[in-house]
C-alpha cells in the first residue's frame, strides 16, 4: 500500500494535474497563449516574475485562488493512447519476452517527460504606494528520462536481459540473471539519464514601481521561497559528463537501497529534505501599450538528509527480477524499475545537496484597447544538471483576446526545449467581472496538435475554477492598473 499511496499521489498530479513551473508555461490565465513573463500579475506572477506585483491588471486590492492544476507529459516512447499506461492503467500487460523485447525498444533512447503543480493557496495585496505582495504555496514535480539501449533492456526484461548471460536459482528459489563478462555500471548506464524531483515551496515575493514617468514606468521585485523535498533520483552518464548516482526517497514508498545514516521511520508522506530559493524582476511599461519583462527564477538548493544513498562505480554481475510487466515504469510494485536500479554499490550518506532547476526569462507584450493582447516570452535554462531540468532554450508567441467582458480566449506557438514545437489553446470565463469583484475560471492545454496526432505527444491541462480578486479603489483613469486584458 505504500507504493499505491505513491501512484495514487503521482497520479493526482498527472491526471488531474497549476502552473508548468519550469517551463515557459505560466497560470492557466495564460498558458494557452504561450506566454506569462510580462503580462502576468497578482499572486499568479510569483515564481515567473516578481516585479509584475508592483502593477495590477484591475483596480483590486487584494487577489486569491484555491487548486490551480497543471501537468505535461511528453512521450516520445508511447503513443496518445498509451500514454495512461505510465501510470499504472495495466491494460497492456507484457506477457511475452518477444513483448518485452518491442517495449524496451520503444523507450530506447527516447525522451520521457512529466510535471505537475499544484498551488494549495495564491494570495496577493497590491497598493500604488506600497507595493505588492504575493504568497504562494505550491507543489511540484519533475521526471525526465532517457534510457540507453542496455537499460531499457534490463528493466524491461530483468534476469532474461541480454546482459546476463546466465541464469540461476538462489537459496531462496529466486531466479537470478548472472552476467560472466561484468562491467562497470557507468559503462552500462552510458547515454542514460532519469532524475525525478519532487518539492513543496513556499514562495514570498514582493515588487513594486521604482520609476514612474509619463511614458515610462520601471518596476523591480524579488522572491524568497523555503523548500520542502520530498523525493529525488538521479540515476545516468551521458558521454562528456560526470557519471551519477544518488537518491533520496520517501519513507511512505517503502523502498530502500540497504542501511543508511539518514534513515527515517514511519509510513508518512514527510519532508526529506530541506532548502531555500530566491527570485528576481525587473517589468516596464512603455509609452502605456508594451510591456517588457524580465528575470532569473530558482536560484537556491535543496540538501536532502533523509533516506540518502550514493552509488560508487562498481561492476553490475547479478540481478534478481524478471523486469516490467507493463508499460507502467511508475509502478513500484510491477517488478519495480527502481528495484531494477539497485545495481552497483549503493551506500548510505548523510546528506545530498541538489540545485533547483534555475532559468532566465525574458517576454513582451503588446496591449490594444485593453481588449487585445500580443505577447512573446523566451525560457533559458540555467541550471541544466538540476533534477527534472530543461537543457534547451524555449520560445513562444501569442495572443490573448478579450473581445467580452466575461470571456477570453488565447492560443499562441511554443518551439524549443526538447519536444519541437506546440500549439497552446486556452479559455477563461469571468462569472463577475466589475468594479468590487471578479470572478475568473478557466482551462487550457499546452499543445492541440496531440489531439490530432498519436505520435510524441504533448498531453497537458491547465486548470482552475477558484480564483477572485475584491476590494475596490476609487476608480482612477489610469491606464497602469486597467492596461491588460485580465493577467
Amino acid at each position: 500500500m505504500k507504493t499505491k499511496s505513491f501512484l495514487l499521489l503521482l497520479f493526482v498530479f498527472v491526471f488531474t494535474g497549476s502552473s508548468f513551473s519550469q517551463n515557459m508555461i505560466g497560470s492557466f490565465s495564460a498558458t494557452g497563449s504561450g506566454y506569462s513573463s510580462a503580462v502576468l500579475t497578482d499572486y499568479q506572477t510569483v515564481g515567473h516574475n516578481p516585479a509584475n506585483l508592483g502593477w495590477k491588471h484591475n483596480s483590486h486590492l487584494i487577489n486569491f485562488g484555491i487548486a490551480e492544476m497543471g501537468f505535461t507529459v511528453y512521450s516520445e516512447p508511447l503513443k496518445r493512447a498509451l500514454v495512461k499506461e505510465l501510470f499504472g492503467s495495466n491494460d497492456s500487460q507484457l506477457n511475452t519476452l518477444e513483448e518485452k523485447d518491442e517495449a524496451a525498444e520503444l523507450f530506447s533512447n527516447t525522451r520521457l517527460e512529466v510535471q505537475g503543480s499544484v498551488s494549495g493557496a495564491g494570495l496577493s495585496f497590491q497598493d500604488e504606494k506600497i507595493g505588492g505582495f504575493g504568497l504562494v504555496v505550491k507543489e511540484k514535480i519533475f521526471w525526465n528520462s532517457k534510457l540507453g539501449d542496455m537499460v531499457a533492456d534490463i528493466i524491461f526484461k530483468g534476469y532474461n536481459a541480454d546482459y546476463f548471460d546466465s541464469l540461476a536459482v538462489n537459496p531462496d528459489g529466486d531466479s537470478v540473471g548472472w552476467s560472466t563478462d561484468p562491467t562497470l555500471l557507468s559503462d552500462l548506464i552510458e547515454n542514460t539519464k532519469i532524475s525525478l524531483q519532487w518539492y513543496r515551496e513556499y514562495n514570498f515575493s514582493y515588487g513594486r514601481g521604482i520609476i514612474n514617468k509619463e511614458n515610462v514606468s520601471i518596476y523591480a521585485g524579488i522572491g524568497v521561497k523555503y523548500v520542502e523535498g520530498y523525493n529525488m533520483f538521479r540515476f545516468g552518464y551521458e558521454e562528456g559528463s560526470e557519471y551519477i548516482a544518488a537518491a533520496a526517497l520517501n519513507p511512505a514508498i517503502g523502498i530502500a537501497f540497504g542501511p543508511t545514516p539518514s534513515a527515517m521511520e514511519g509510513t508518512r508522506y514527510q519532508p526529506i529534505g530541506h532548502g531555500w530559493g530566491m527570485d528576481f524582476g525587473i517589468s516596464a511599461l512603455l509609452f502605456k501599450q508594451v510591456r517588457i519583462a524580465a528575470s532569473l527564477l530558482d536560484f537556491g538548493e535543496i540538501k536532502w538528509d533523509g533516506n540518502v544513498y550514493v552509488v560508487s562505480n562498481d561492476f553490475v554481475k547479478n540481478i534478481t527480477d524478471e523486469g516490467l510487466n507493463s508499460y507502467s515504469i511508475f509502478d513500484l510494485q510491477n517488478a519495480g524499475t527502481f528495484d531494477n536500479l539497485k545495481w552497483g554499490g549503493w551506500e548510505g550518506a548523510e546528506s545530498y545537496t541538489t540545485g533547483l532547476p534555475m532559468n532566465m526569462r525574458f517576454g513582451a507584450a503588446y496591449l490594444l484597447k485593453g481588449k487585445y493582447e500580443f505577447g512573446t516570452d523566451v525560457f533559458v535554462p540555467v541550471n541544466k544538471t538540476a533534477p527534472g531540468a530543461y537543457t534547451k532554450t524555449m520560445f513562444g508567441i501569442g495572443t490573448r483576446l478579450m473581445p467580452f467582458k466575461w470571456f477570453r480566449f488565447s492560443t499562441g506557438f511554443i518551439y524549443g526545449g526538447e519536444t519541437g514545437y506546440a500549439i497552446p489553446m486556452g479559455i477563461s470565463f469571468f462569472p463577475f467581472n466589475n468594479n468590487s469583484f471578479m470572478w475568473e475560471l478557466g482551462i487550457a492545454i499546452r499543445d492541440v496538435i496531440t489531439y490530432f496526432n498519436q505520435n510524441k505527444p504533448t498531453v497537458s491541462v491547465a486548470l482552475g475554477v477558484l480564483r477572485f480578486s475584491f476590494g475596490s479603489l476609487s476608480q482612477k483613469s489610469n491606464v497602469k492598473t486597467n492596461d491588460s486584458t485580465g493577467g
